[in-house]
């Protein structure tokens, strides 16, 4: 109906304009440049006689009709005729001004005619979008139909019914209680196990893993640590290893078969190298009560058995500077040095008294310096160097961030300022572009403006999609939020990330209202 309505606007003005063209054929123009009986004159003047216009107004009428707005002639063509015209005599102006005026009605009514070509075009294009997009909808919702289709059947294949269907695209609409009963049964978290890792004993406790990340699979495995076999086996041991002599007693199942399948994957992305240059990290995000730091302690002493004899351990508190004593012995370990960084003097440490070992130290201590302007996290990289010659960009020892979530706050141009805290965070990595970074927390990727200073894992920066973390960022927050559950899949998925947490088996809850006065 539009088109046929568009078609007959258009007779009505082509008709209209060829009716004013033949009118105007039967007239000369007259001393105000335009027909006879034209320009809004009374109709009583206009049927008066009316005086031959003279040769100065019938230079300037055809000056009007050839210059800019009307027929445009170029410049040269324009003064040629123009200079013709000042040579011609009265009848002979006369002619041709009604000349130039049957040309300009031409002109005008070839414009007319283009303008509205050009909106037929417009209307035809508008047309053959509004179809296209009319056959991707059909299409993307029989995409997704295929794909609820096969959902399902995976779902039935696995023992899982769903019994709420989508009404539409775009909503779940549940009808029963039945099905919202169902739906608040469905599985949130699935039974965890090691799926390519063969070492140890099952954790002591049930450990789960979310449904989405339990339907990735981890890459396989060609890394070999180069701890004991009774730490791998999950057997006692220690003291009577002919290959580790200075490894001492320790209990059995001192690392979980879950343990043992971070330190693998961690030692299997350190071997790595990013397109940067840089070496690559590893991210532990799992839950309280999975043992992140028998895994850091694990991880440090694996380095420590290849060769790696100095490790920084960067952490929340002094206070657990007596827990990462206790785990190194509790894997059989109590005699490597573990330095208070807190308690160190600033500047050169001596060689002879803080030598090979770990350093550990605060988020707080990392950005301290004394009145004298020395700072510590100068004095983590030399100590560090001390190890590759003083090279810092050889270093290769590890760099572990515990509870790494303290680092967060990096602006990275994405405006406003960010803290101290992840300005040297990321600093200490640009330093020892070398060393094997973990990240670790239980909080670390809730939202993905809180990742700019985890850079060794290679998901921005040269060589990837993402010229810098503010262009990850900007379209990882447009994706919306299931963008940072596919994130968290593609990093399992490329073995730079592991997710676990405890089990709530066996735990129950009850809620009391307490009255108060």
């Amino acid at each position: 109906q539009a088109q046929q309505l568009q078609q007959q606007v258009q007779q009505q003005q082509l008709q209209k304009l060829q009716q004013q063209q033949q009118q105007s054929r039967h007239g000369a123009p007259s001393a105000y440049g335009g027909r006879p009986g034209s320009g809004g004159m009374p109709q009583q003047q206009q049927q008066q006689p009316k005086p031959q216009p003279t040769p100065q107004q019938l230079l300037a009428y055809a000056e009007r009709v050839m210059g800019p707005g009307n027929l445009g002639l170029p410049p040269e063509k324009f003064a040629k005729n123009m200079e013709a015209l000042r040579q011609m005599s009265l009848p002979q102006l006369y002619q041709h001004a009604k000349m130039l005026k049957d040309k300009l009605d031409q002109h005008k009514l070839m414009q007319r005619q283009q303008v509205l070509q050009q909106q037929q075009q417009q209307l035809m294009m508008q047309r053959q979008q509004a179809q296209q997009q009319v056959m991707q909808q059909h299409a993307l919702q029989q995409q997704k139909a295929k794909e609820a289709a096969a959902e399902e059947e995976e779902r039935k294949e696995d023992g899982i019914v769903q019994t709420t269907q989508a009404v539409n695209s775009d909503a779940l609409e549940v009808e029963t209680a039945e099905e919202e009963a169902a739906i608040a049964s469905a599985p949130v978290f699935r039974a965890y196990r090691p799926l390519k890792v063969k070492y140890g004993l099952s954790h002591p406790e049930p450990i789960v893993e979310s449904c989405s990340m339990a339907s990735v699979e981890p890459p396989d495995v060609f890394y070999r640590p180069g701890l004991p076999s009774s730490l791998l086996s999950g057997r006692r041991g220690g003291g009577n290893d002919p290959l580790h002599p200075e490894w001492l007693p320790h209990d059995s199942c001192a690392l979980s078969a879950a343990q043992l399948e971070a330190l693998v994957y961690a030692g299997q992305r350190h071997s790595q190298q990013n397109p940067d240059d840089t070496r690559g990290g590893f991210f532990i995000g799992d839950g309280t009560g999975v043992g992140k730091g028998r895994e850091i302690a694990s991880i440090i002493l694996d380095n420590v058995a290849q060769g790696r004899y100095r490790s920084i351990w960067v952490s929340l508190s002094t206070a657990l500077y007596y827990d990462a004593k206790r785990d190194f012995r509790d894997l059989g370990r109590a005699d490597i040095n573990v330095y208070p960084l807190h308690k160190l003097p600033y500047g050169p440490l001596d060689p002879a008294d803080y030598g090979d070992g770990v350093m550990f130290c605060t988020y707080q201590s990392l950005i301290a310096q004394n009145k004298h302007s020395e700072r510590r996290i100068d004095q983590l990289v030399t100590w560090a160097a001390a190890s590759a010659s003083g090279d810092p960009a050889r270093f290769e020892g590890c760099i572990c961030f515990d509870e790494a979530h303290r680092a967060k706050n990096l602006a990275l141009d994405r405006g406003g300022k960010g803290t101290k805290t992840g300005e040297m965070v990321l600093g200490i990595q640009k330093q020892l572009p070398q060393a094997r970074v973990l990240y670790v927390s239980a909080t670390a990727a809730a939202e993905v403006k809180d990742l700019g200073y985890m850079s060794r894992l290679g998901l921005w920066g040269r060589g990837t999609p993402f010229p810098d973390f503010s262009n990850f960022a900007a379209k990882i927050e447009r994706a919306g939020v299931g963008a940072m559950e596919l994130l968290a899949m593609d990093m399992k998925a490329r073995g730079m990330f592991v997710s676990r947490m405890l089990a709530f088996t066996g735990c129950s809850f009850e809620v009391r209202e307490c009255t108060l006065d």
